[in-house]
């Protein structure tokens, strides 16, 4: 039988094999922490769009409130309020704005006959009707994230279907 003896050259791993396994580890770790970090941003930017949406949907449900049964002239054309604890380093505001429409009919440089300058005038009231009865309302909610504004906007329309008729222009 024979003996076998020790050969230390062949016992264990060499220095090389060692700082290679040692590069792939540090390699392999250092992708899990970053797509780790980018899983937690994603998180924590989803949970901070989930919260002004919310806020955005509250702040429609209070400018609804607030308008509901008033005229244009009743309304304040901008206001901006912050929102309660928790949701302090929020605020929101809106702007209402008049809308202008463009004429319905559009004219003809032609001689027109009584019927089509008849349609041309009721589409010119109806377009005149239009952009004084309604109204778009602009909800926004602000925040500041790393000195920078934010905002998210909504926007409305307001219609008032009591407002006047006017058969001139």
């Amino acid at each position: 039988m024979r003996r076998s003896r020790f050969n230390p050259a062949a016992a264990g791993f060499t220095l090389l094999e060692v700082l290679i396994a040692m590069s792939i580890m540090v390699v392999s770790f250092g992708a899990i922490l970053a797509i780790e970090s980018s899983a937690i941003n994603t998180t924590n930017r989803a949970k901070q769009m989930n919260t002004v949406s919310m806020l955005l949907k509250n702040a429609l449900s209070q400018v609804e409130l607030e308008i509901e049964g008033k005229s244009f002239e009743e309304v304040q054309k901008e206001k901006t309020t912050p929102f309660d604890s928790p949701f302090g380093d929020y605020s929101w505001s809106w702007k209402v704005k008049e809308i202008k429409f463009p004429n319905l009919v559009p004219s003809s440089g032609e001689e027109q006959s009584g019927e089509s300058q008849g349609s041309e005038q009721l589409g010119k009231l109806v377009t005149q009707f239009l952009s004084k009865a309604m109204r778009e309302v602009e909800v926004s909610v602000n925040w500041t994230k790393f000195q920078k504004k934010q905002s998210v906007s909504a926007t409305t329309y307001w219609v008032d279907l009591n407002h006047e008729f006017a058969l001139t222009e």
